[in-house]
Parts: C-alpha cells; structure tokens; sequence
C-alpha cells in the first residue's frame, strides 16, 4: 500500500511540475504565435486587396451574419474595412469559414469592392486533401471570381475531383458578397 501511495505522490508531483513547465512555455510562445498569425492574416488581406494600405477592423453585425448563414454554411469571422493611402474606403475584407467543404472548414477572406464585385479570395487555413481538394485553391481557379459581380459567382464552375471544395469556396464567396453588401454604405 505504501508503494502504491508513494508512487502516486511521485507520479503527481511530476505532473505538477510538467504542467507549471508547459504553462511556462505557453506563456513564453503566445505572444510570438499570435504575431505569426496576425502576419499571415495580413498577408492574406494583401492578396485579396493589394492596393489597400490598412485594414480597418469592423464590428461583425450578427443579425446580417445570420441572414447570410440563412442561406449559405458558412460563419462570418471577421470584417475589415480595406482603406487606401487617402484613408478612403475602398471595399471590405470578410473572414469566413465555410462548413461544406470535403473534409470540413475552410478558412478564407474575400476581399470586396465597394461595387459589389469580388477583388479576389485567399484561403488560409483548410483540412482539404492535397492535390486534389485543393485544386480550388489555385490561381488559376482563384482569379475567375475577379471582377465578377455577387450572384454571377454562381456562374463560375466548379472542378472537377473537388466538386464539394469548389462549391464550398463558390458559396463563401457568395456569402462574402453578401454580408458586404449589407453593410452601410457597402457593396450595391
């Protein structure tokens, strides 16, 4: 019984110590991932609005989100509002997930201009397979939704082997427009 005991105290107070260790570490790394994802979002709204020179954050407004996840699976995350050298607005940066993708969420922006047409779409996280789920990842694929107007977003097609991936990137952007377009004095 004494050997039992013994080696349970041994065993917790291990764990203690690993766990204050691993709380320290966290603690250490928090602020340097936290800048390396803020880096990469910010390269991401780059793409999507390059000839923006901030990105101003907005309030998500959960009453237009829910009328966009009326009717498409995705999740409003983020909005920015993309500003030029003037300081003038330009157009809008959403940050969304989609929920019909192959293998889940994709995360991406879509960059919108105030006309309501998109500007271009980065995805920046996703589980899709390599290869072939992400084949609607691709610029090629990606610059067919430049310039095209909301509900003409429906007219892109989708591919082939990433048909679910595809559509899930076609209703985000989709979605993106939407949410834009409800936004004062935002897309039309």
């Amino acid at each position: 019984m004494k050997k039992i005991l013994h080696d349970a105290l041994v065993l917790m107070a291990f764990s203690l110590v690993l766990g204050f260790v691993l709380g320290g570490v966290y603690k250490i790394t928090e602020p340097i991932i936290a800048e390396a994802t803020l880096r990469k979002e910010m390269e991401a709204y780059k793409v999507v609005f390059e000839n923006a020179d901030t990105f101003n954050p907005m309030e998500v407004d959960a009453s237009k989100a829910e009328t966009v996840a009326a009717t498409y699976p995705d999740v409003i995350d983020k909005v920015f509002e993309a500003v030029d050298t003037n300081g003038t607005c330009i157009g809008y940066v959403v940050q969304l997930t989609t929920k019909d993708g192959y293998s889940g969420g994709i995360v991406m922006v879509v960059g919108v201009q105030l006309d309501g047409t998109v500007n271009g779409f980065s995805v920046t996280a996703h589980s899709e397979t390599n290869g072939l789920g992400t084949k609607a990842f691709d610029p090629a694929y990606a610059d067919q939704f430049k310039g095209v107007a909301g509900a003409d977003v429906n007219g892109i097609a989708t591919i082939s082997g990433a048909t679910m991936t595809s559509t899930a990137v076609r209703n985000a952007v989709n979605a993106a427009v939407a949410y834009a377009s409800s936004l004062a004095g935002g897309a039309q």
